[in-house]
């Protein structure tokens, strides 16, 4: 288990792939809170201060990872690291104007090691 003092991270996953996140990025060190819609995420970032980075799923029902990231942009500015989850191949563009390719990305199905390792690279760039 990683040395980590407090980083706290949302996951936001509509599928079983919260759980398993969710567990193994607690057996690491980190405090998370797993969200199934984008509403519960906003409201996990609006009321817990110190969220320094949020892994989302793209698509969800309603709304997506997609809009998730552009309420998070509008109110945080990036000061939050953003992870994007996703089963198909490279994202790009959404339609709501997000450019998801700038974001670090997971393909679905993770890799547990790939969700480890991509987490303690996105932190140790973070500014």
């Amino acid at each position: 288990m990683r040395s980590v003092i407090s980083i706290k991270i949302p996951v936001v996953d509509d599928g079983i792939i919260l759980e398993e996140a969710l567990e193994t990025l607690t057996q690491e060190g980190y405090e998370c809170f797993g969200a199934s819609k984008v509403e519960a995420a906003v409201e996990i970032v609006n009321t817990i201060a110190g969220i320094v980075l949020i892994i989302t799923d793209l698509k969800m029902p309603r709304k997506t990872g997609a809009d998730l990231i552009k309420t998070v942009e509008t109110r945080c500015g990036q000061q939050i690291k953003l992870i994007v989850m996703s089963g198909h191949a490279s994202p790009g563009i959404e339609g709501n104007g997000i450019d998801i390719a700038s974001c670090a990305f997971l393909k679905k199905p993770l890799d547990i090691e790939d969700l480890i390792n991509l987490v303690a690279f996105v932190l140790a760039t973070r500014e």
